[in-house]
């Protein structure tokens, strides 16, 4: 009886070990970033963490051990309001804007009086957040970034994870493996241009702007120091269904999917109408959170009617407003709609989808196949991955008509090995060791447990770029190869010279 009061009280004093007070720092993010953010940060309130998020978007509900630091106008819709505007200027006028955002959410009242608290650790979003860096150095603890997306471009040079552009392609190019030479030209060109603008530009304009204010302290090491001090980085990624897979440092965590979960029963007026649907079934219609759909070009919302009305199932359409005067009577318009307990039900036929990385891997999750229509950003890339590994198809807003539509969503119902292969892709995704808010919350503990868990540190954060690939060896290599050649051609030049003169004197005599 004794040894199992010793063993409770020791379980007891881990727990108690283990459980700290986490500022979770947000401010800049769309309300995508926010569904990947509180699989995090539920799994850790759960397993007894104090919680403080700071980001743009009210709570959906209130919890336990979770305090919400709202900064409602920093929305990233406030940049580019509208998405179907969106060109290759779209990243340049994020990257002007963000120095002034980032010292705008920094300065506000609301996150100056959390300086005077004490954390253990701060998780910290990189989406163009850099200045509150400056509350890591002030609070002198350990800190982790949070990346609501794969670790791509600059986020692997945070952690030091080799990047390899020949045959992992940037998020905003659809070439896939194995590339060409011209494609892993320009793989490797803007790799390098992303990194050049992101670091000597943008990191440094949003320093600058800190400085200039006085929210950064004069005594206060560059951004660039403090960024790469960071003890994990948290990704939102499935190792095991990565295109292509790649190599990874220890202090890369996947816990990607930890939003997804299991479908609940929809809505009762909902369930009514999807019964409505009879042995056809229905079709799910959604541009997502950081599209709004009323912003599409007049032309297209007047395609998708036409061919909506026509179909013998009925659509289930995301849409921002309360009416739509030439709706048709199989159509079903909300504002907000239970994703994925839409996407698990059985009677759907289909997911219409802008191609976001969330409704991606929620339409693995759920085995659904997905026509995309891509609306900007990741979103083409991301569904050329999905037409490539065979369980959905794309339809590009420039080549939509009433014809390619229909003929689009046709060929995706009634394509049996896409269904196939979505169900293969779903098992593989839920076929893990560990559930992602277990890894979620272990790391996040170990960092804390273990003081910031600098033994995790790979040693490419402190190599220059020209020693981590060995780049002084193999020019050595190449000098001294050259210098024997050299010798040796200098060598045997003048013993054929010898030679020659030997033949030409014998001759003579």
């Amino acid at each position: 009886m004794r040894v199992w009061l010793l063993l409770v009280a020791a379980v007891a004093c881990v727990s108690s070990v283990q459980a700290g007070r986490i500022l979770f720092l947000s401010p800049i993010a769309s309300k995508s970033h926010k569904n990947f953010f509180m699989g995090i940060v539920n799994a850790l309130a759960d397993h007894g963490n104090q919680i403080i998020l700071v980001s743009p978007y009210q709570p959906s509900k209130v919890r336990e051990n979770v305090r919400e630091v709202v900064l409602p106008d920093m929305d990233l819709s406030m940049i580019v309001p509208n998405m179907f505007e969106w060109t290759m200027t779209g990243p340049l006028t994020f990257i002007q804007k963000a120095s002034g955002f980032c010292s705008d959410a920094l300065e506000k009242e609301e996150v100056q009086n959390l300086l005077t608290e004490e954390f253990d650790l701060i998780m910290l979003s990189p989406f163009f957040g850099d200045c509150f860096l400056s509350v890591v150095h002030r609070m002198k603890v350990p800190f982790i970034y949070v990346i609501p997306a794969g670790l791509m471009g600059p986020f692997s040079s945070i952690i030091g994870n080799t990047n390899f552009p020949s045959f992992v392609a940037s998020k905003l190019l659809t070439f896939k493996h194995p590339m060409t030479f011209t494609q892993r030209a320009v793989s490797t060109l803007s790799d390098v241009m992303f990194g050049i603008v992101s670091e000597h530009y943008a990191k440094r304009s949003i320093e600058n702007e800190c400085r200039r204010r006085g929210l950064c302290p004069e005594d206060m090491p560059s951004l660039h120091t403090i960024r790469y001090n960071s003890s994990l980085v948290l990704i939102n990624s499935v190792k095991t269904v990565e295109m292509t897979p790649r190599p990874y440092v220890p202090a890369v965590v996947h816990v990607g999917g930890i939003h997804c979960q299991p479908p609940q029963p929809l809505p009762k007026d909902l369930e009514d109408w999807v019964k409505g649907a009879g042995k056809d079934g229905f079709i799910f219609f959604s541009l997502g959170s950081a599209v709004t759909p009323s912003s599409m070009p007049e032309k297209h919302r007047k395609t998708l009617v036409e061919v909506f009305g026509s179909l013998k199932q009925k659509v289930l359409w995301k849409w921002d407003k309360d009416k739509m005067e030439d709706l048709p009577p199989n159509v079903r318009l909300g504002k907000w709609l239970p994703q994925q307990d839409i996407l698990g039900d059985s009677r759907l036929r289909l997911f219409i989808t802008h191609g976001g990385l969330h409704s991606t891997m929620e339409s693995m999750y759920h085995g659904v196949p997905v026509l995309g229509m891509p609306v900007f950003g990741d979103q083409e890339t991301n569904m050329r991955e999905v037409e490539s590994d065979g369980w959905g198809s794309v339809l590009l807003w420039d080549d939509l008509t009433p014809v390619t539509l229909k003929e689009k969503i046709q060929f995706v119902m009634t394509n049996n090995e896409f269904r196939t292969r979505v169900a293969h892709q779903s098992a593989v995704m839920k076929d893990q060791p560990q559930h992602p808010s277990e890894v979620a919350v272990y790391w996040v503990e170990y960092v804390m447990r273990h003081k910031g868990a600098t033994h995790l540190r790979c040693p490419a954060l402190d190599m220059p770029w020209y020693k981590l690939y060995n780049v002084d060896v193999w020019a050595s290599v190449a000098g001294v190869m050259l210098l024997l050649f050299w010798l040796l051609y200098r060598l045997l030049r003048a013993l054929f010279r010898c030679l020659f003169s030997l033949g030409a004197k014998r001759k003579l005599d």
